[in-house]
């Protein structure tokens, strides 16, 4: 008699099962599932709860009523099953206790199940499934999915996966199916739709591990309608940015997206050409390329003289290419001749209905795109016969779209993944910001003002507060009468700016309540006594009033630093234009914390405010380095005290001599209140430690995306021997991109520690250890040394130090593969405690394994 088994979670099997159970056979719901899963071709084991249970089933499907699930998930359990898919509907949260009760885990609930059209696989409410395929979706919404799955069918455009995260209120959700599919050989890319995150951190360490394999586009229903100024949905494409995933607008962008990762060659450069057989479609598609921050092709001298042989007219140099009418393979011929031009990076071909010879061109076109090794995207107009059009160029796979812009918007998003990977592939400045804050300062202050229960820090107390951590200030006095003001202002200097400071009166709802220039002490006197005059006017009391003073900035560009906490990623900073309503944030261009400068430059350039910046009217370039430091300061502050709600310093002047800041406001938390978890964990310099051994010393502390170059001239002093035994073949070096990836860990899943000759900077040796992605409770470890620093007892003071970072995590178990005939790694491994056994399959390796009695998680 078979009997059930404890059977170990294993994530590939649920994704690819060959046994299924399902509950709930007799509901509704249930009826739907068991049809589709009986019809669709799946040639596994199907099974049901209620008539013919499976014992250990790779996966169960749970379509209960509400009030059945707990005894559902607690059957399943029973069985042996692997783990649970929730189909069914409840209302509020709590399945992921009842999976816990149950001992199993699941996904969920009101899933809209899973379909794997390459198994016949359709566990899902769906009749209509796509055909096998390399595009995975991830997603909550099932009405989403059912209009995906209605555009990919008749677009020929397969899938690998559709998997029904539901209501994310379980014990897998987007992390763990994300971590699967990429690594999932058969996945090339992946649509994710996001409506409710459960755990963010987990997310987007798993989105970000995909992204680095595979195109990884998303969609986020309502973030503008939960926050119309816009400053959500710029935090949430900030950090799938940070993640390398592609946020999309709309529906249509969506698909779009899709459509040209998927059916698109890389771009060879970021130009695009124009191919047209109206001038006038042409012409608004140059419009849109230019209008949304791309470019158009320039032609060379050459390739326009072999163009003009086939066009109508000689071709412009920049600018859309009219075909003419005189053969209907025109706009074939003339993609195929710019796709060997170098200047051009994609092609875009513009079909205008133009009568009976629409048949041949787009045939024409068909047969070319197999020759055409850089994108080529259709723009087929028209309904009465574009529709018709536009199905023969999607069973022919191409990129088709039924308009232009639609299709330029698939071009943004090729080049911004494009974007993507070569910034992967590039080694980072090894450049890094010295902060050394005061901290014990900005601590001593958050005390203060709560000790006089102040929730705000204003101008003077907040100023002291950055200008802790280095960001430059203006001085300030803040003093109780147009009097003292006067006195202050001679002693900052002229010319002189006066701030009103009012507890009921906000500066900006007030006009004439900053005053600039003031050039004298009576100047000032005058301007304090014109404030209180204005305050009795406007009902206010003037008994309450004080006066901030400062010297008169220099000559800059006005700019704004906003640091607010969004519900679901934590702090945000906000950076942009200056001067301007402080309640109005949809300017401001976002990035998370923590930042480098490599992150700081960019956020910049995302801001739109370089133009500002450059040198323009006798004006130097302000100091784009200086603004990029302050950004890191003030993301280093935000980290280190949580106490901050939020920060706003605005304006920030930025000049060719610097920056300063001239305003600035805090709030603080509530006391007990709890920031938001940061989404990306920052640097963890507590695990840094300083290593002496034989008269050299070394600093053990974790990687950093800045250590690449290091890194990379490391290993490019290990020996051939010594390369083939780390990765296990005998190569010379490593891809760049590879390096980059090496040095940028994801410090929620992965420590890598590298220990750094202080005497010459060199990266001597790194220790790395990676949990798995299935509960972290086992890790797999790596650890090398520079030939050069191999008789320092490197190796183990690393290798000590990532086991105990793996202590701290929970991590019960460390494995690691050998080969057999690296001897010294053998002994070395086995005097730390690894147990070793040669693997069945591959007898040339060794496994080494240590048990850990793992500490406190943190």
């Amino acid at each position: 008699m078979t009997t059930a088994a404890k059977r170990r979670f294993d994530p590939a099997r649920i994704f690819h099962p060959d046994s299924i159970c399902l509950s709930g056979s007799l509901t509704r719901l249930g009826q739907k599932v068991l049809s589709h899963l009986r019809a669709g071709g799946f040639a596994g084991v199907i099974g049901t709860a209620e008539h013919d249970p499976v014992l250990n089933a790779d996966l169960a499907l749970v379509a209960d009523d509400a009030p059945d699930i707990p005894a559902a998930l607690t059957g399943h359990a029973a069985r042996g099953a692997r783990g649970a898919i929730v189909l069914s509907f409840m209302q509020g949260p709590g399945l992921a206790a009842m999976a816990d009760a149950a001992g199993i885990r699941t996904l969920g609930p009101h899933s809209f199940g899973m379909v794997l059209p390459g198994l016949g696989l359709n566990a899902s409410p769906f009749p209509l499934i796509p055909s096998k395929g390399r595009v995975a979706l991830v997603g909550q919404s099932s009405s989403i999915a059912r209009t995906v799955i209605d555009w990919a069918v008749p677009n020929r455009v397969g899938f690998s996966h559709l998997i029904g995260v539901g209501g994310n209120d379980a014990t897998l959700g987007f992390g763990l199916v994300l971590d699967h599919l990429g690594r999932d050989p058969d996945t090339a890319a992946i649509m994710v739709e996001i409506d409710r995150l459960r755990d963010p951190r987990a997310f987007f360490s798993a989105a970000r591990m995909a992204a680095r394999l595979r195109p990884v586009v998303a969609i986020a229903p309502g973030l503008r309608l939960k926050d119309p100024t816009g400053a959500t949905y710029a935090a949430m494409e900030a950090a799938l940015g940070r993640a390398g995933v592609l946020l999309t607008a709309s529906v249509g962008e969506f698909l779009a997206a899709a459509e040209t990762l998927t059916r698109v060659k890389p771009a060879r450069n970021e130009r695009l050409a124009i191919v047209t057989n109206s001038v006038s479609l042409g012409r608004m598609a140059a419009d849109e390329v230019l209008r949304s921050g791309m470019s158009l092709a320039t032609l060379s001298p050459e390739t326009a003289q072999v163009l003009s042989l086939t066009t109508s007219r000689p071709p412009p140099s920049t600018g859309p290419i009219f075909s003419g009418k005189r053969s209907p393979t025109a706009l074939a011929d003339i993609a195929a001749l710019l796709s060997s031009a170098p200047e051009v990076g994609g092609i875009l071909v513009i079909h205008a209905p133009s009568g009976e010879d629409d048949g041949a061109a787009i045939a024409a076109l068909t047969a070319c795109a197999k020759t055409v090794k850089i994108p080529l995207l259709i723009a087929a107009m028209g309904e009465a016969t574009g529709l018709e059009h536009r199905h023969i160029l999607s069973q022919a796979r191409l990129a088709c779209f039924d308009s232009p812009e639609a299709a330029i918007g698939g071009v943004r998003h090729l080049l911004e993944n494009r974007r993507n990977r070569a910034q992967a592939r590039e080694l980072p400045s090894s450049a890094v910001l010295s902060v050394l804050p005061n901290k014990a300062s900005v601590i001593g202050r958050i005390e203060a003002a709560r000790a006089e229960e102040h929730s705000q820090m204003v101008q003077d107390e907040a100023l002291a507060v950055i200008s802790a951590y280095h960001i430059p200030a203006l001085e300030s006095r803040h003093v109780s009468t147009p009097a003292e003001a006067a006195a202050a202002a001679a002693t900052l200097g002229f010319p002189a700016v006066l701030k009103l400071s009012h507890p009921d009166v906000p500066t900006h709802l007030l006009t004439g309540s900053v005053v600039l220039n003031l050039p004298d002490p009576g100047a000032v006197l005058h301007a304090g006594r014109a404030i209180l005059a204005q305050l009795s006017q406007l009902g206010a009391d003037p008994a309450k009033a004080g006066f901030v003073v400062q010297a008169q900035a220099p000559h800059g560009t006005m700019l704004r630093i906003r640091v607010a906490d969004d519900p679901r990623l934590g702090p945000v900073i906000g950076f942009g234009e200056g001067g301007g309503d402080p309640e109005d944030v949809s300017r401001l261009a976002a990035g998370l914390p923590p930042l480098n400068l490599p992150l700081a430059h960019a956020l910049i350039h995302r801001a739109g405010v370089e133009r500002y910046l450059t040198a323009h009217r006798g004006q130097a370039a302000a100091d784009e380095d200086a603004i990029a430091a302050t950004l890191v300061r003030v993301s280093q502050l935000i980290i280190d005290t949580p106490e901050i709600l939020a920060l706003d310093i605005d304006p920030l002047f930025a000049s060719p001599q610097g920056v300063a800041a001239a305003s600035a406001r805090i709030w603080l938390r509530p006391e007990g209140q709890t920031r938001p978890p940061l989404v990306i964990p920052p640097y963890p310099s507590e695990l840094t430690q300083h290593y002496t051994a034989r008269g050299q010393n070394f600093l053990l502390r974790p990687i950093r995306p800045e250590d690449a170059d290091a890194h990379a001239a490391m290993l490019s002093r290990f020996t051939q021997e010594d390369m083939r035994y780390r990765f296990f073949s005998p190569m010379k070096r490593l891809p760049l991109e590879q390096i980059v990836r090496l040095a940028d860990v994801d410090y929620t899943r992965e420590m890598a520690i590298i220990a750094v000759h202080e005497a010459t900077g060199e990266t001597a040796g790194v220790a790395r250890l990676v949990r798995n992605d299935t509960d972290g409770t086992s890790a797999e470890f790596a650890v090398a040394v520079d030939p050069s620093y191999k008789k320092f007892g490197l190796g183990t003071a690393l290798m000590q130090s990532v086991i105990e970072w793996g202590k701290a995590r929970a991590v019960k178990e460390i494995v690691g593969q050998i080969l057999a005939d690296n001897t010294p790694m053998l002994t070395f491994i086995k005097r730390l405690g690894f147990s070793l056994s040669r693997m069945p399959d591959e007898p040339d390796i060794m496994e080494a394994k240590l048990e850990l009695q793992s500490g406190p998680s943190s």
